[in-house]
């Protein structure tokens, strides 16, 4: 009967936000700062879409531009928020993708007008449900899959720059299908992908995973020097600083890549991976294997996330004492946790 419920309660929560998006004729897009691949794909899922469907939209970045899936633009801009006027009238709806927390798309929904409906799509169990319209589902592999669902019930269809950047917000956010949220539903949505718009598989995971800058496999090694291990492996830690960045060229979006350096050692049930970016401004991206929820971690820091994938930025404070208090922090809770569990998986 619960589940029933649940069911119902989503559909419900698809149906309101497909009829605002319908509704809506002039639409501002906005994502989290450092936008991931399916932050960035989701966003890109919906210009296409609407765009498509006659009506204006503004794309728009709390940063740099796409990076590494500039790709997906097809020609289409994104705005840097800097860039644009204090208020964002004139547009009628406001759609946020992929923010857990709603402070984290603040400097977006600060700007729009008195009066502009706001709908909510993600995925990050924490999400509060804030907006006009929310659809927040966790068993989601990504906001991209959000996307998806609320555009066929809006009778919004995909063309084929559409289904290239859900692709890649769906295979990226499941890590090329292999985390623990890689669902039988997932692999349904990008075979359809495959099937229906002729995608070349091969092509998009070349420009997306096997193209790497000078600059990036130099920042990679210099990562992988600092990796450290505690709780006899089962915590890796590894560091990359803004002088690493500077001296190969690398950027904020290439720092945030840099999790998947200790998540690949052999042996770690959870990862760490600092980013210095001043001297009292640290970020800190939390990975589990599955034996420990980071984001009950992360929220003692002000952070949040899923329970495999969560981050944290703390400013204020001399970096070296916030990293020793997070590994703290991070081995208490691993320790009780398999004290708890006996080191099963934690769905």
């Amino acid at each position: 009967m619960q589940d029933l419920y649940h069911e119902k309660t989503v559909d419900a929560q698809v149906r309101a936000a497909a009829a605002l998006l319908r509704q809506s004729r002039r639409v501002v897009l906005g994502a989290h700062p450092l936008m991931d691949g399916d932050a960035v794909g989701s966003m890109f899922t919906l210009v296409h879409a609407l765009r498509a469907a006659g009506k204006e939209v503004l794309a728009v970045t709390q940063d740099g531009g796409s990076g590494k899936y500039e790709c997906l633009q097809d020609g289409i801009e994104l705005c840097a928020l800097e860039k644009l006027p204090p208020a964002l009238s004139g547009y009628d709806t406001a759609v946020i993708l992929d923010v857990g927390a709603q402070s984290r798309a603040r400097r977006v929904l600060e700007r729009l007008a008195p009066g502009t409906r706001v709908v909510n799509l993600d995925h990050h169990v924490d999400n509060p449900g804030f907006g006009d319209a929310s659809v927040v589902l966790p068993d989601a592999s990504s906001t991209g899959e959000v996307v998806y669902h609320v555009l066929k019930e809006a009778g919004l269809a995909l063309n084929h720059a559409a289904a290239v950047a859900l692709f890649v917000a769906v295979v990226t956010d499941t890590g090329r299908f292999n985390h623990s949220n890689s669902t039988p539903e997932s692999f349904r949505i990008v075979a359809s992908l495959i099937e229906d718009f002729g995608l070349q598989v091969s092509e998009l995971t070349q420009r997306l995973y096997r193209s790497k800058s000078l600059g990036r496999i130099r920042l990679e090694a210099m990562v992988a020097e600092t990796l450290e291990t505690r709780l006899d492996g089962k915590i890796v830690v590894a560091r990359v600083s803004t002088e690493m960045l500077l001296k190969t060229g690398c950027d904020a979006m290439d720092a945030a890549e840099m999790v998947t350096i200790p998540k690949s050692l052999g042996g770690g049930m959870l990862c760490l991976m600092f980013h210095e970016i001043e001297a009292q401004l640290l970020k800190c991206s939390l990975r589990s294997e599955g034996q420990m929820p980071v984001n009950e971690v992360a929220a003692k820091f002000g952070g949040g996330g899923h329970k495999r994938a969560a981050g944290l930025q703390v400013a204020g404070r001399p970096v070296a004492e916030v990293e020793r208090a997070i590994i703290e922090a991070c081995e208490v809770a691993l320790v009780q946790t398999l004290g708890r569990t006996g080191g099963a998986i934690i769905c």
